[in-house]
């Protein structure tokens, strides 16, 4: 194992394969700009994560001692290493295979013989994506965290109230788009949202992954809500949402949350379809008596004397979500 550093300052990549020729070949390419650190096989990875702890990991497949998938499952499993950004480096690069290195973690999928302007743009994307979570993550902190779970839940709802009261002011998609994640923002949630008419992504972090994309497009018919690891992806007729840090490694939060988002992906979702068809005032009314029962929710969760706790106040959530649909369904 070797290392070099350009200095503190610089970002900091782990660069992880079995070749030192393609350690060496990485480390000429990058170490001009970042901070570089070498590992040549999956264990030697796991150990300088903890001590060095990279703002990235390229990270080869195909090693001794503990393949790469193997590797980035671990680092994605264990809280205190799991938002950093993996790019796969690899030379087996077909569909099913970066799929499945989707579904251990990683961030991004570059095929050997690599492509440096590639390697290089994914890298940025990889890393402003990192950051823009990272500053989610705080303001969560900050907006949820310090608060009773009463008040953060209550919080959470009103949120939900407001985003809805509002959705049908939205004349275009952009600024539906524009509201919804403002809404996401306020969980501390980032997204990428792909409106299937027209074929546009959008998101927090401003430019968008080809393996998010590619992800979003092959497990959108597979699925109404798919789980991979800290991302959830919510599928509906006219939207798709893929939640970049679902709080895995809280229970209850995770569990209410999933309730709430596929709510507000739902409301999205009929609101799309009444900016196409021009159809707004035909799905007010069913959204006027969902705002009705999320404020009675609010009022109930506020009520000392009913004492409602969290799984009673998700119970409700999903009744609400379910009688919803069904008059969506029958309209």
């Amino acid at each position: 194992m070797n290392q070099s550093g350009n200095g503190s300052s610089l970002q900091h990549i782990l660069i992880v394969d079995d070749q030192p020729a393609n350690l060496n070949s990485l480390e000429q390419i990058l170490g001009a700009t970042y901070q570089v650190s070498k590992g040549e096989n999956g264990q030697v990875c796991l150990d300088l994560t903890k001590q060095l702890t990279p703002d990235l990991i390229l990270l080869d497949v195909d090693m001794p001692v503990l393949d790469g998938l193997s590797v980035c499952r671990k680092l994605k499993s264990d809280p205190t290493t799991s938002m950093i950004p993996i790019i796969f480096v690899s030379a087996l690069s077909r569909l099913e295979e970066r799929l499945a290195g989707y579904r251990a973690g990683a961030d991004d999928y570059v095929a050997k013989p690599y492509n440096v302007d590639e390697l290089l743009a994914k890298i940025r994307i990889a890393l402003n994506s990192s950051y823009d979570l990272e500053a989610a993550k705080a303001r969560a902190t900050l907006n949820l965290g310090s608060v009773a779970d009463s008040l953060s839940t209550c919080n959470e709802l009103d949120a939900m109230r407001q985003f809805i009261n509002g959705a049908f002011d939205c004349q275009d998609l952009r600024t539906l788009g524009d509201r919804l994640l403002e809404t996401f923002d306020h969980f501390g949630l980032r997204v990428i949202v792909r409106m299937l008419g027209n074929g546009h992504y959008f998101s927090h972090a401003g430019e968008v992954g080809a393996l998010d994309q590619e992800m979003m497009e092959a497990m959108y018919d597979k699925g109404r809500l798919i789980d991979f690891g800290h991302r959830t992806l919510i599928n509906a007729d006219h939207v798709s949402v893929l939640v970049r840090n679902m709080p895995v490694h809280d229970a209850d939060r995770y569990r209410r949350w999933k309730e709430s988002l596929t709510l507000l992906v739902g409301v999205v979702n009929n609101c799309v379809a009444a900016v196409e068809n021009e159809s707004m005032q035909l799905h007010q009314a069913g959204l006027n008596s969902l705002v009705k029962g999320l404020n009675q929710l609010i009022e109930h969760l506020q009520d000392p004397s009913l004492q409602m706790d969290h799984e009673h106040a998700t119970s409700h959530l999903t009744h609400l979500i379910n009688v919803w649909e069904s008059s969506t369904q029958s309209s």
